[in-house]
């Protein structure tokens, strides 16, 4: 399981040359997909330009850096695709549908392939240092707004609020 935070920052190696073709600067996933769609990429050369590298073009994803086949895959991610991006949401509130503030999102946690497995967040300084971060599991989006996620408590299960989100946090903090 992977954070988007972990990825932005890593440098894109060409497996061809060895060449780094630039550096991840954010992630595109498609809520609706339940899948990371795009890797936002600052491209090196005589002008840095940002380019889109599908998730399917990507090789390995590691702790130290993304590899790609060749340069020539920076040059077919010019257009910019639809989706929400880790560096646009972050921060955004997360209230329920009868009016509770959950906290803030703070990122996106995918799997190998790139599913998307939830979004982390954050109850404040506070409570992230007493109990962790929480992770929202993506079935209970209700609404992507403009200035608020509006958060189902009941999810797919009907389950009670109380375990509405999920454990994946003791995972990733383990």
């Amino acid at each position: 399981m992977r954070k988007g935070r972990d990825v932005i920052g890593l440098p894109v190696i060409s497996l061809a040359t060895g060449k780094e073709l630039g550096v991840v600067e954010d992630l595109i996933w498609s809520h609706e997909e339940l899948k990371i769609t795009h890797l936002v990429v600052n491209a090196k050369g005589f002008l840095n330009r940002t380019r889109y590298i599908p998730l399917e073009e990507v090789k390995g994803i590691g702790d130290d850096a993304v590899t790609v086949d060749g340069e020539e895959i920076l040059e077919k991610g010019e257009c910019q695709p639809e989706g929400k991006r880790v560096n646009e949401i972050a921060g955004g509130v997360v209230v329920t549908e009868e009016g509770r503030n959950l906290g803030t999102l703070e990122d996106v946690f995918f799997d190998g392939p790139g599913r998307l497995l939830g979004y982390e967040v954050s109850t404040g300084l506070v409570g992230d240092l007493l109990s962790g971060r929480m992770i929202m599991p993506p079935e209970m989006v209700v609404t992507w707004g403009k200035e608020a996620v509006i958060a189902s408590y009941t999810g797919l299960d009907g389950s009670e609020e109380d375990r509405a989100v999920s454990d994946l946090s003791e995972q990733t903090n383990g």
